[in-house]
């Protein structure tokens, strides 16, 4: 995590913290966290995560909705960073 849970990061910042993975999700955004946004942000040319294509976008309800829909986003996550685990290895 880049940041404290519900903090704001500016462009710059996630440019120098050069995070392997990015996750999307924005609570109560439904389809609004679109990877094309992200892979167009010219700041971002050289971060790992864009030049990889490690780009995610995971439903909000499945990180903001209490019981079995936040296992799922649990296991969802967890699918990703094994993913990115084999990639790497």
């Amino acid at each position: 995590m880049v940041v404290k849970a519900g903090a704001r990061i500016s462009d710059e910042e996630i440019a120098l913290a050069r995070p392997d993975i990015i996750l999307l999700a924005w609570a109560a955004t439904g389809n609004r966290a679109d990877p094309r946004v992200t892979f167009a942000n010219t700041l971002w040319k050289d971060v790992p995560a864009i030049r990889c294509k490690r780009v995610f976008v995971i439903r909000d309800e499945l990180l903001n909705t209490p019981g079995p829909p936040l296992a799922a986003g649990a296991r969802e996550i967890q699918r990703i960073l094994q993913q990115f685990a084999r990639d790497i290895a």
